[in-house]
């Protein structure tokens, strides 16, 4: 629990601020505390955290869970300044590591001594007023589903939605549906000048976005009518989350529902909010999509924009085939998430998907291995169970306590195969 009063922490110095407490490994410490501690805080409850240079130091495991730490202690705006030399190559090390796990880099400030200028960050306020603006992006090529995929888009209860459709496929039959619906929200057709692929159309998707918010819908998938409306709540109601998503349903080309497999099992009995990088690291560690296709989520535009123009990656690993779990990683790794029990989405099995390209998926899946390779060399894995969440419910009540679910996932690190 929170020291009553208790707004700003010194970490890693006898000296602090008048009204702060200290919390280090010096015997004069109001808390004990050593590098690889969780902090004794609750979340959201400080307003600044004050650091030595140690941080700087740490090895790049401990490095990212001090982060996270930190991140997960302070509230919306609350700023972390760190005394370290900005020119040494550690201090630059640290900033990149603070923006991955979702801290925003302010300018330098001078250090307590005067040497030279520290480091700077504050946390974002991610909590919703009023109602935004959402993109459904339709990133289109197979023509054969593409009415009752956008119709499905036409159908939200949500009212402040535009739709985009790039048009990458050869014929014309996606522009004549799209410029024939009518309906109370614009819709905008873009056709590709030249083919882009996937990947390409999908960011030729993203760029075109005038929403503060991008839910992306695959040409063949399908939107339940209340899926925009409830994931936009989930960014009105819980406070820290980068990600919203539910669960999902298998459907044949016809929509008959298909059975569920590992990663469509429900992820939780009930509506949670879930500790993102402990989601990502169940998911990349077991090789099991349990977030969704690209069709089930709801993010941020501005969580991406600092990776222009590769929008879609984790680090370096680009995840051909794999648009999802490298995106989902990154939004993960910087705030928590909404998982929702209610099947907002429908995802489509038919034998004209390019996933099933035997060249492609060998490729996929090499690049689904160097993804498990990016994660594990972060050192998470080591501290986190792949079979273990941290969860609370969702809405939430208060602050509350995160609690742990454990599940039948595996838990050793699963090497993805063509067979998985």
């Amino acid at each position: 629990m929170t020291p009553a009063g208790v707004l700003v922490v010194a970490i890693g110095g006898e000296a602090c601020a008048s009204g702060a407490l200290s919390m280090g490994w010096h015997a004069n410490a109001d808390v004990p505390f050593r590098p690889g501690d969780e902090f004794p805080f609750e979340d959201r409850a400080l307003v600044r955290i004050d650091c030595g240079g140690f941080a700087a130091e740490l090895e790049p495991a401990a490095k990212l869970h001090f982060l996270l730490e930190c991140r997960r202690s302070l509230r919306p705006r609350g700023e972390l300044s760190i005394a370290v030399d900005t020119r040494l190559g550690a201090a630059q090390d640290l900033a990149r590591i603070a923006t991955r796990v979702g801290l925003d880099v302010e300018d330098s400030e001078p250090t307590a001594s005067g040497a030279a200028p520290g480091l700077r960050f504050t946390k974002p306020d991610r909590m919703l007023c009023g109602n935004a603006l959402v993109s459904i992006l339709i990133p289109a090529y197979n023509e054969a589903f593409f009415a009752a995929c956008l119709d499905s888009a036409l159908a939200q209860t949500y009212d402040r939605i535009e739709i985009v459709v790039c048009d990458d496929s050869p014929g014309t039959g996606i522009e004549a549906i799209a410029r024939t619906r009518a309906s109370r929200f614009p819709v905008r057709y873009e056709r590709n000048a030249a083919r882009r692929g996937p990947r390409g159309n999908f960011t030729r998707c993203f760029e075109l976005a005038r929403g503060e918010f991008v839910k992306f819908l695959c040409d063949d998938d399908l939107l339940a009518p209340t899926c925009v409306a409830a994931l936009v709540d989930a960014f009105r109601n819980a406070p820290d989350i980068t990600l919203a998503t539910s669960a999902r349903q298998r459907i044949d080309a016809d929509g008959r529902l298909l059975e569920d497999q590992p990663a469509t099992n429900p992820v939780a009995a009930e509506d949670s909010v879930i500790a993102g990088h402990v989601l990502a690291n169940a998911m990349i560690v077991t090789g099991l999509n349990m977030v969704g296709e690209p069709s089930t989520a709801l993010f941020r535009k501005t969580e991406l924009r600092g990776q222009a123009p590769e929008y879609f990656r984790f680090g370096d690993e680009a995840g051909h085939g794999f648009i999802d779990l490298v995106t989902w990683a990154t939004l993960l790794l910087r705030g928590d998430a909404v998982y929702l029990r209610e099947r907002l989405s429908s995802f489509r099995i038919h034998p004209g998907q390019r996933q099933r390209d035997p060249a492609k998926v060998k490729r996929n899946f090499a690049s689904a291995r160097s993804l498990q390779a990016a994660w594990l060399d972060l050192g998470l894995h080591a501290r986190l169970r792949p079979d273990v969440l941290l969860m609370k419910p969702y809405p939430p009540a208060g602050e509350g306590e995160w609690r742990t679910l454990r599940s039948t996932w595996p838990r050793e690190p699963r090497r993805v195969s063509a067979a998985t």
